[in-house]
């Protein structure tokens, strides 16, 4: 097979398995005999599999680089939304044809074909106060270069294999190894550098305060609604020139027998905001080697990464240096609050004392949220996270017969996660929490996970026209996770962040910095597990699956395990019928699978009351109880603890025309997630259900859509190749049922989303991640309701805003070549839904976005479609006027959380269209003794938007919860960067 000087994105599912080839030829596939690695690393002929599934190789991870190896898939993969949280490092959230749980809707990862738990620390919310950033997780911390390919099975028919781990679909990932008969090494190194853009429009044409009136002076008030003036834009002084820096060194060699691979990387990064850095090293390593007359194969493989950085964003006001730029008083001379005049020493305790505008002589603050000097937050309030990732797998294949093997694998994985955040004396008392030594916040999480399996994979020849595949096995499964949290504000002596110069034993004020707690949680899954997959003629394929997981999570609850099951079928109607020239290969396919889901770990101890205080642990020697608890009483059976079943049908085509140049794969799906354990209260007596906080599982989640992919090789020659690729996709969601009918709980009943801090919530009919805040206030005929004064006023209640996720997703991608010279391009657009901001929501509020200059210079602001309110002079009467900009953006805007302020005035258009990345390459022949090839290329990732409407970017998302989407919390500014790369292969 030719290889292509571009690799090409595989957007064609069901051939696109191939991961036995070098990377750059796995993206696409054209002999559709091909054995490819589906579940659990079973080989199987791609014409035969009855469901979809879509790889890229591992040369389209590396093209154009970014930190976390997911990020670079964003666009090329059809019916995968991903959101990136803050910064380098940080976690991405990745969702396969749409959001099923309310507890977990991450899809599984697996390496060579054993899962792994991709650990992460505490997510971040979009709470206006949150303290601590996203923490990363394992798949942050893996080299792209270590990967082979990256196979994406978005259905449960895809994944039923593995179980309810599998429930969300999964991610496969294959390492690279060694090649028999070849001893190279290749390098690989890449520089960009990142510059903030799209930041938010803010004024510097009005001021804080107004120079004609005596004794009026700037940081007088914490707003900036004064007079005309010029004032200085810092915040673009501030932001600093990013730069990331990626190597890679690779070893290989092998023989026939033997072979191996070994890797070592580091990304350095320093972030655009001043003093924060990201810095991470890996090492990788894999063997394969065979015994017995070849008839043993063992395969040993290692990764490992170690992580650290600093003063990574963390969304909310408090913690954000941006913020106390964006709110910065227009007048204000920052230059004299900068980084080597933001604190003085306090000759009354010898201590560092903060330099601020805000900061009064008495050391109490002006504004309501606070604001500190950014450099002392960067210097003062510094939050570090150190990451240490391990991954060890061990696989022993023995084949038995010509048609029969034998396997056994296991792995364990390892990480932890600690965070820390250190709060140092004379910051805002609000942060210290009554301390005055300072206080510390400190996470810690670690997660293990040990799994082993026993394999018997077998192809008997039944006959000439009937094949046969089968796989028998069991397995077993376990996880464990200590959480530690610290929160203290008595620190014995001041500004010394070690966790034995805190003090516990002392009286408290209530809300005061006051935690330390410890929870050990294990959970073990064993299963047993069986597929066939009986084929006629190479025409016809019929896939069975059946697997069946006993649960430790389920203890308790009167049943100890669940099963499911998958059925599909395919047929090749161009090798039943005599088709077109011009039709090379054409087959249709259709599945049917139940996939179930595990509760979470512990949560059933609820369910007994002597057990009910070690569901969460230990809290500074207290015993902490769940807020709620099970229905167990008689005639509430059916409310008992439950696993979710996920029922999924899809069918599809795959079509391969003009001698495999243009290929198409389109797929419908439909799936029922139930059973959702739902945390709600009864607020009154129900047939002997108490009135309280209960857990309940019901619910039932629907998702249905298209998943599509077309790739052309417009040209396809050495001189010069042109291919391209669309992927399409459109997922609508409803909430089917909520709570059960037989409880008294009213349909407009809410139920919150974890993360979301109350933004985002689920309701009987609506969609997940429904967006829910304040409204204009409206008449009968829709008419925004405006008082005396032209003020608009406000829905008492909050109610339904919109849904941020995209009704439409589509990538383009372009990949030319011109001889040596390649041309690469991605262009993915996300289409519908809305999105909130609280950054332009508080902006407005202080009289620091270009919005309120612009009515100010205006005269006011125009209310379409309004008029006075009832009990107002001109009630009834429509309002044409213009409204005071200032009483304007005060009844709209505000710092004070949900509930507050018109929400509605800050929705925005969820929908983008971006140049995501693209690449300029030119790889040099050079054939010498030492120097087989290099390649240096151009490479730009996040380069502009041609359609945005919001003031951010949709896609950032707070943190990896399931609540965390939508809504930007004083987020990180979208980044651009631009930079050079080399490969060179010795």
């Amino acid at each position: 097979m030719r290889k292509a000087v571009i690799p090409v994105l595989f957007v064609f599912s069901l051939s696109a398995n191939a991961q036995e080839k070098k990377a750059a030829d796995t993206t696409k596939t054209t002999d559709i005999q091909e054995v490819v690695v589906t579940s659990l690393g079973i080989k199987r002929q791609a014409r035969s599999l009855t469901y979809s599934s879509q790889q890229i190789g591992g040369d389209e991870l590396t093209e154009v680089k970014t930190p976390n190896l997911l990020n670079s898939i964003n666009g090329k993969v059809s019916n995968v939304q991903i959101n990136r949280t803050n910064g380098v490092g940080s976690s991405v959230r990745v969702i396969m044809r749409g959001n099923k749980s309310v507890n977990n809707a991450q899809p599984l990862y697996v390496i060579d074909g054993i899962p792994i738990i991709n650990g992460t620390g505490k997510s971040a919310d979009i709470g206006q106060y949150s303290n601590m950033p996203d923490p990363g997780d394992v798949l942050s911390s893996i080299n792209p270069d270590d990967i082979e390919s990256i196979n994406f099975l978005k259905g449960a028919s895809a994944s039923a294999l593995y179980g309810s781990a599998g429930g969300n679909g999964a991610i496969l990932i294959t390492t690279r190894k060694g090649r028999a008969g070849k001893s190279s090494i290749a390098y690989s190194s890449s520089f960009t550098v990142e510059r903030a853009y799209s930041l938010p429009k803010l004024q510097h044409s009005y001021l804080s305060y107004d120079p004609s009136i005596s004794g009026q002076q700037p940081g007088q008030a914490v707003d900036s609604w004064g007079a005309k003036g010029a004032s200085k834009d810092y915040l673009k002084d501030f932001l600093q020139t990013g730069t990331t820096w990626v190597n890679s060194l690779s070893f290989q060699s092998g023989n026939e027998r033997s072979t191996s691979y070994f890797s070592i990387g580091n990304t350095t990064n320093k972030g655009v905001v001043p003093m924060s850095y990201f810095d991470q090293y890996n090492v990788s390593f894999r063997n394969s080697s065979k015994f017995l007359d070849d008839k043993l194969t063992l395969d040993a493989n290692f990764i490992g990464s170690l992580q650290e950085s600093k003063n990574r964003q963390t969304p909310g006001a408090s913690f954000s240096p941006l913020t106390s730029l964006y709110w910065l008083p227009r007048g204000v001379d920052f230059d004299q609050y900068g980084p080597n005049n933001y604190f003085y020493l306090d000759k009354t305790r010898f201590l560092p004392a903060q330099n601020w505008w805000e900061v009064n002589p008495d050391g109490s603050f002006k504004g309501n949220p606070v604001t500190q000097n950014p450099y002392w937050i960067l210097n003062r309030n510094p939050v570090t996270v150190s990451n240490k990732n391990t991954y060890g797998a061990l696989s022993l294949s023995y084949q038995i017969n010509p048609w029969l093997t034998a396997r056994v694998r296991g792995n364990y994985s390892w990480n932890i996660s600690d965070s820390q955040r250190d709060i140092a004396a004379f910051s805002a008392p609000s942060l210290l929490a009554n301390g005055i030594n300072g206080r510390i916040l400190k996470n810690t999480y670690e997660n293990s996970s040990t799994y082993g399996d026993v394999l018997l994979i077998g192809s008997p020849k039944i006959s000439e026209s009937i094949s046969l595949d089968f796989t028998v096995g069991g397995s077993i499964n376990t996880t464990r996770n200590k959480i530690g949290q610290i929160d203290n504000a008595y620190l014995a002596n001041p500004n010394l962040f070690t966790l034995n110069n805190l003090q516990w034993n002392v009286n408290r004020a209530p809300g005061d910095g006051y935690h330390n707690t410890y929870t050990n949680m294990k959970k073990q899954v064993q299963s047993v597990f069986a597929s066939a997959s009986v084929g006629y003629k190479n025409m016809f394929y019929v896939d069975m699956t059946f697997r069946n997981d006993w649960d430790s999570t389920l203890a308790l609850t009167g049943r100890t395990g669940f099963d499911y099951e998958s059925v599909g079928a395919n047929a090749i109607l161009s090798s039943i019928f005599k088709l077109p020239e011009v039709i090379n290969f054409w087959k249709v396919r259709g599945s049917y699978a139940t996939v179930g889901l595990g509760l979470p770990t512990n949560i059933t101890n609820a369910m007994v009351e002597y057990n009910k205080g070690y569901v969460y642990g230990v809290d500074a020697g207290t015993l902490v109880y769940p807020k709620s608890s099970f229905a167990t009483g008689a005639g509430f059976e059916a409310l008992l603890p439950k696993p979710e079943l996920n029922k999924t049908f899809e069918a599809g085509t795959e079509l391969r025309l003009l001698n495999n140049k243009l290929n198409f794969d389109i797929t419908y799906y439909n799936s029922n997630t139930s059973n959702q354990l739902l945390e709600t209260t009864i607020p009154s007596n129900l047939g002997g259900l108490f009135p309280g906080s209960y857990y309940i599982n019901a619910g039932k989640i629907r998702n249905t859509g298209f998943e599509s992919s077309l790739s052309y090789k417009i040209f396809d020659s050495e001189r010069f190749g042109w291919t391209a690729t669309v992927n399409a996709s459109a997922n609508k969601n409803k909430i089917v049922e909520l709570f059960p009918s037989r409880l008294p709980i009213p349909e407009e009943q809410l139920f919150s989303l974890a993360g979301g801090g109350d933004y985002t919530r689920l309701k009987l009919g609506g969609s997940f991640g429904d967006l829910y805040g304040i409204k204009f206030k409206r008449d009968d005929q829709g008419r925004v309701l405006v008082n005396e004064k032209g003020v608009p006023l406000a829905e008492g209640t909050p109610s339904y805003l919109g849904n941020p996720n995209p009704k439409f997703i589509m990538g383009f991608n372009n990949s030319f070549n011109i001889g040596k010279l390649g041309i690469s391009f991605l262009i993915d657009g996300k289409f519908g839904g809305k999105v909130l901001s609280l950054t332009e929501k508080a902006n407005d509020l202080y009289g620091v976005s270009q919005a309120t200059a612009d009515a100010r210079d205006a005269g006011g602001v125009a209310i379409p479609n309004a008029v006075y309110a009832p009990g107002t002079p001109n009630a009834g009467q429509a309002y044409t006027g213009l409204t005071n900009a200032k009483d304007y953006y005060k009844a709209v805007g505000t710092t004070e959380g949900f509930g507050k302020g018109i929400d509605e005035a800050y929705l925005y258009s969820a929908t983008t269209v971006r140049l995501r990345q693209a690449s300029v390459s030119y790889t040099f022949d050079l054939n010498s003794k030492y120097l087989r090839n290099a390649t240096v290329s151009l490479v730009g990732t996040n380069l502009f938007f041609f359609y945005k409407k919001a003031p951010f970017d949709p896609e950032q998302v707070s943190g990896n919860t399931p609540g965390g989407v939508g809504v930007d919390s004083f987020g990180l500014p979208v980044t651009r960067s631009i930079g050079l790369s080399l490969k060179a292969n010795f």
